[in-house]
């Protein structure tokens, strides 16, 4: 599955880029409705969290 795919089915936003980085960076430019870039934000937010959270071999944290 795709970038665009994933986000539309994990947040129902289109975006019009594959490229996460630029997305990431101003994800205003590449959405149809400026409201749904909070909703990118959070999720970028939500991925950063997520990489801070090292789990070992045995889902220790």
């Amino acid at each position: 599955m795709n970038i665009k795919n994933l986000i539309k089915t994990l947040l129902d936003i289109e975006v019009n880029t594959e490229d996460i980085l630029k997305l990431r960076e101003n994800p205003k430019e590449y959405i149809a409705k400026e409201e749904d870039a909070e909703k990118l934000k959070d999720l970028f937010l939500l991925m950063d969290l997520a990489e801070d959270q090292e789990v070992d071999k045995d889902g220790n944290y």
